[in-house]
């Protein structure tokens, strides 16, 4: 499986906009797919250290996403570099590619010097513990209750 930074596949971003909208369309942030196409587009210019990692299928299809960007609960500042939009198409599911993007999304961000990274998740805190973030708080989103979880980088 080859991860790429969707910096590198610009023409992508309305692809992977369609299909996280498809996804999370209940979710006011994803309830747009042309407000996520902006954010994508936004987030890949490589400011501010954020950014999305995809893989992509034989086929050249997007069969997953993981991305980083600032504050996505903006409520508390300390909590400023949050990873999400962790998608794995459902004709690629259980073959360990969100666990990969998410540990890529991670080792980016230690090259980065991100020391911490937070992530919100209705149903799938197991993954996570499984892969190192600990719960520290649960919380409403959009109306549904989350765990808030964070991952502690060392170098």
């Amino acid at each position: 499986m080859k991860i790429e930074k969707l910096e590198e596949y610009p023409h992508l971003v309305p692809e992977i906009a369609q299909m996280l909208q498809e996804e999370w369309s209940d979710l006011t942030r994803w309830s747009c797919a042309g407000e996520i196409n902006e954010r994508l587009a936004l987030r890949n210019l490589g400011l501010n250290k954020e950014f999305t990692l995809l893989t992509l299928a034989d086929n050249g299809c997007v069969s997953g996403t993981v991305s980083v960007m600032l504050y996505e609960l903006d409520d508390i500042q300390e909590r400023q570099y949050w990873l999400g939009e962790v998608f794995t198409s459902p004709t690629y599911r259980g073959q360990g590619i969100a666990t990969a993007l998410v540990n890529a999304g991670i080792e980016q961000c230690r090259q980065f010097g991100i020391t911490h990274l937070y992530l919100y998740t209705p149903d799938q805190q197991a993954l996570y513990r499984k892969l190192g973030w600990q719960e520290i708080e649960q919380r409403k989103v959009s109306g549904e209750w989350v765990s808030v979880m964070q991952f502690i980088l060392s170098s």
